[in-house]
């Protein structure tokens, strides 16, 4: 009998052929053993036509390892056979012969899958923070931080990485991050990306994935990288799922809740899941206004400014699909993902004026705000792939729309007051009227192919068009009547079309594993601002060359180099020139005029003893877009923020991950990271230099108790951080957790009390050539959260039968 392998996973067959009595139906038959030689029970076994590799049928062995085709035409064929715990194998070619009656395939030996072992022994023994080729993972699911938190409030816990509450993100100190749903870009800016994670519960976050230099797969949007959250989706056969509740408190109360389930088959995987979210939250801030005279160095005056923000969070996000298994080779998928909430604001806030020179009351103003922002989005996704051989060469398509409308309905209602407590002018108010209507469409082809001599090929193409609409409206309260504020009134259309290719070649020999790749973007970008009738336009195009080198000193320690160049492009929300009240003395506006910045980033790093990671990293970046501060032309008691390319910035650092096993019930890992911060910005004709330096602490530690209960303490430190013209002082927290796993572990219990000493506010300070800002923000973040988990269902799980972008499942805007 002649053997032929022709597929990549090893393969070991014992092979006899048994002459029997000619038989009219035909069959073929064997058994499945181990390494052991005892019989491996309940495997997948397919039978597949040698011409086309055509799927014949698919049989499961008994008890003892037995299996039979019975009823199969004369041909060519082969099997294949698929276990968990073992690699994959595929029998040589036979002829089957209806005169024959049958054919024996005798003893089929199946040899230890040791990847599946490894993968098996790093899920139970998973640590928190995990370092791959070109990213870091945060290993959210079986930790304490996946209970209670939302989805900003969890990227605060994380090391190296700071999200404040209007959705800027921050990684070891640079800004410029993007944010990806299970690998698809959030096409978010400001508020409605903060809402976007305000509305993710973590019970629904598997883990967290940091890409400081991404490849040129990835898009090259992102200064500082890239955060990918990965949710949670069902891998086990059957029927499954899961139920969770969670109830606490902060400054309000906090409640909420999911449900996920799944069938998964071998050819299908159908799945729906439902997660709701209610807080009731309370922010104190405070903030001093400074006010300068262009030549002097002592304030004019001053304003003090208290304002408490009672927030009302209320989402709710579903997630509905099917995949479906063609052959054994082609998957195609659909997908609808959607969510709807409000975030109601009350916000009373009092600012007094007051001379420098002896503090003297001029006058005082209270207001109160009201926001009624509310919003909706849908995702819609077909996705298709094949695999053209069990080698790795495959090809995946990806088709979206994504729609997204939000509103926000503010008013504001301001009283004047004297000194000496009499009213100094009329009451005014204002309210606002502010939609967002925004569409996107992506279209994205991954191709992968396998070469000669080890080397390894992909290649892809992405486009997408995002419009976004906002037809802004203010009125003023005049003589008793709400009139059309034209000053402030604005209708906007922005549109952005970006074609993009990539190619990525890689290659291992026995020490030393490099990838290079090269992604070119053309992006074309339109605003048409109605209300003034102004246009603007800007194309450009840009090549992003990434790299990346390992080199395996031994096997435990090895040494990885890594450099890629990104953009940081404008948001829409910031191109857009119409602006938004915070109250009637501060505001918020775009500019038109904003040019990308780009970005050069290098890492270096070694890990030693498979465990201990030590990086080093730098980055330059020109025509930052950083928010600068200005005063008002009509008033100059009004203050407005409005994002300027401020100059150049220089990023230096250095991190090291320590894992540790202090004894056999304390596991923890520990995180350090030193860096510097450099700007060179422009400003009245001079050229301003800010430095500042940064240590940053982090640790997780998980204490294993009697009987099935477990307890985890973390907490975190930032020294300070400088961006731009802002300086944020040092803040930390310490959270603690105990679970109790019940039901025979189908279940678990835990309480997670947040931020324990209060001690997570911001400090800043943020100074202009005319003003000067000294704020703290005082959040809702000591909480006690207690929550039920239950998990039911089947507990066999299947292999998944492609890695397609399907399973990147979330892109909202």
């Amino acid at each position: 009998m002649r053997y032929f392998n022709r597929h990549i996973f090893s393969l070991l067959l014992i092979c006899s052929v048994s002459s029997s009595f000619a038989q009219k139906n035909s069959h073929v038959k064997g058994q499945i053993i181990g390494e052991d030689k005892q019989a491996i029970p309940y495997v997948n076994i397919s039978l597949h036509h040698v011409k086309d590799s055509t799927l014949i049928k698919t049989i499961v062995a008994d008890s003892t390892g037995h299996f039979i085709f019975g009823d199969t035409k004369a041909g060519r064929y082969y099997i294949k056979v698929k276990s968990v715990t073992h690699q994959e194998t595929f029998s040589p070619h036979f002829s089957l012969d209806e005169q024959l009656g049958g054919y024996d395939l005798g003893q089929i030996v199946l040899l230890t899958n040791n990847e599946y072992l490894a993968e098996v022994l790093v899920v139970r023994k998973k640590q928190f923070i995990e370092q791959q080729k070109d990213k870091l993972v945060f290993n959210i699911e079986n930790s304490m931080l996946a209970e209670g938190n939302n989805g900003l409030e969890l990227l605060n816990k994380l090391p190296g990485v700071v999200a404040d509450d209007n959705g800027t993100l921050f990684i070891k100190g640079k800004s410029g991050a993007t944010v990806m749903i299970n690998g698809k870009l959030t096409y978010l800016s400001g508020d409605q990306l903060a809402n976007l994670l305000r509305s993710t519960s973590s019970i629904d976050i598997s883990k967290i994935e940091v890409m400081t230099n991404p490849s040129a797969k990835e898009d090259a949007a992102g200064s500082a990288g890239i955060i990918n959250i990965v949710l949670k989706k069902g891998i086990r056969e059957g029927w499954n799922g899961s139920i969770s509740l969670n109830a606490g408190a902060g400054r309000g109360p906090h409640f909420g809740g999911g449900i996920n389930l799944n069938y998964r088959t071998e050819k299908l995987n159908v799945f729906g899941i439902y997660n709701q979210y209610h807080q009731n939250l309370e922010y104190f801030n405070s903030l001093t206004r400074y006010f300068y005279t262009d030549q002097g160095t002592r304030p004019e005056s001053y304003t003090q400014q208290e304002n408490k923000i009672q927030p009302k969070l209320r989402s709710n996000n579903f997630r509905a699909g099917i995949d479906y298994n063609i052959d054994s080779r082609q998957t195609i998928g659909v997908l609808i993902n959607g969510g709807f909430g409000k975030y109601p604001k009350y916000e009373p806030t009092t600012n007094n004026f007051s001379t420098v020179d002896d503090n003297r009351l001029i006058w005082s103003s209270s207001t109160i705000t009201e926001g009624k922002e509310r919003w909706r989005d849908m995702l819609y996704n077909f996705n298709y792939g094949i695999k053209f051989n069990e080698k790795g060469h495959e090809l995946k398509i990806d088709l979206d729309l994504v729609d997204h409308y939000s509103k926000m309905d503010q008013q504001l209602n301001t009283n004047y007051i004297k000194a000496d407590g009499t009213p100094l002018d009329r009451p005014t108010s204002r309210r606002g009227d502010i939609p967002s209507d925004n569409k996107v469409y992506v279209a994205k082809l991954d191709y992968i192919r396998p070469l000669a001599k080890a080397y390894r090929l992909e290649v892809g193409w992405k486009a997408s068009h995002v419009r976004t609409e906002n037809d802004l409206h203010y009125d003023t309260l005049q003589n008793d009547q709400y009139v059309s504020d034209l000053t402030t009134s604005n209708h906007y259309i922005y549109q952005e079309t970006i074609q993009a290719g990539y190619i990525n070649l890689s290659k291992s020999w026995k020490k030393i594993s490099a990838q290079v790749g090269l992604r070119g973007e053309h992006t074309h970008t339109s605003g048409h601002q109605i209300t003034l009738n102004e246009h603007f336009e800007k194309s450009y195009f840009k090549l992003f060359p990434s790299a990346f080198l390992t080199y395996a000193v031994d096997e435990k320690n090895k040494l990885q180099t890594s450099y890629s160049y990104r953009v940081q492009r404008p948001s829409f929300w910031d191109l857009n020139p119409f602006r938004v009240y915070t109250d009637p003395f501060s505001y918020t506006e775009g500019n038109a005029r904003l040019n990308p910045a780009f970005e050069h980033a290098f890492e270096l790093g070694y890990t030693f003893s498979n465990k201990y990671i030590f990086t080093l990293n730098y980055a330059s970046r020109t025509d930052v877009v950083n928010d600068i501060l200005g005063r008002d032309l009509s008033n100059p008691y009004i203050t407005y923020e409005r994002p300027e390319n401020i100059g150049s910035f220089k990023n230096f650092g250095v991190s090291l991950i320590a894992p540790t096993q202090l004894t056999s019930w304390w596991s923890a890992t520990h995180f350090t990271n030193y860096y510097r911060n450099e700007y060179k910005i422009p400003q009245d004709g001079i050229l301003i230099s800010r430095k500042g330096n940064t240590l940053t602490l982090n640790s997780q530690n998980t204490i294993k108790l009697p009987n099935e209960w477990s307890l985890e303490v973390g907490g975190s430190y930032t020294s300070g951080l400088t961006t731009g013209l802002s300086q944020i002082k040092s803040y930390g927290q310490l959270y603690c957790g105990i679970q109790k796993n019940i039901l025979n572990k189908k279940a678990s219990v835990k309480l997670v009390v947040n931020d324990i000493f209060r001690t997570n506010s911001r400090r800043y300070e943020t100074v202009s050539s005319t003003i000067r800002l000294v704020g703290r923000s005082n959040p809702d973040s000591r909480t006690a959260i207690l929550s039920l988990n239950y998990r039911f269902g089947g507990t066999g799980i299947l292999n998944s039968q492609r890695s397609t972008s399907s399973e990147e499942i979330k892109s909202r805007l």
